[in-house]
């Protein structure tokens, strides 16, 4: 690459085309969503992100405190798009969200974030096996960093680095769940 923001342009494009084609997916199925529709889901999977159960909430409103939700099939393909986007973003080293730290902070800072969520990830692991999973794909697979820019000095300015933020400020808020009490207090399950 010839400096970080051409690094930076690249690692963003496609989890952000991804991304956007994914909401408007989720978006669409839940306002296409009818009682009595051939999908239904049980309302826990409303609280297993952040993103999704706020928007569930938003626009399925009350429905969402019975056991199963009716819902059009868009809202499962763009959950999929998303949680797939979210992986992606991961501040690991060389999948997207790793390239993304490494174009705005530097390679020193993306090594420590790819360690950090490593570690983070074997947590998680305890609980959830699907973490394990991506732990090990990213160890033996992605931990390694991006090659270096031909200019590593110049840093991407103010507008790519608030976008890198908000991607990864997205990549949080889909793979994080709510927790039992919000979901309580936002009348999921």
């Amino acid at each position: 690459m010839p400096n970080r923001k051409v690094l930076f342009d690249i690692a963003l494009a496609g989890p952000a085309a991804g991304g956007i084609i994914s909401l408007l997916m989720l978006v669409t199925g839940l306002v296409l969503s009818v009682p009595g529709s051939l999908f239904q889901l049980p309302n826990q999977f409303f609280q297993g992100s952040i993103l999704v159960g706020s928007l569930a909430r938003v626009v399925l409103g009350s429905a969402l405190q019975s056991s199963l939700v009716s819902v059009h099939p868009l809202v499962i393909i763009g959950w999929l798009g998303l949680v797939i986007n979210a992986l992606n973003l991961m501040p690991a080293g060389q999948l997207d969200g790793g390239r993304i730290v490494q174009a705005i902070y530097g390679r020193k800072t993306a090594g420590r974030a790819t360690v950090a969520t490593l570690i983070l990830l074997a947590l998680v692991s305890l609980g959830n096996t699907l973490a394990m999973y991506w732990a090990i794909v990213i160890f033996f697979l992605q931990r390694d960093q991006e090659r270096p820019s031909l200019n590593e000095v110049t840093e991407p300015d103010d507008a790519r680095a608030a976008l890198g933020l908000l991607a990864l400020f997205l990549m949080i808020t889909t793979l994080l769940p709510l927790t039992p009490g919000l979901a309580g207090r936002l009348g999921i399950g």
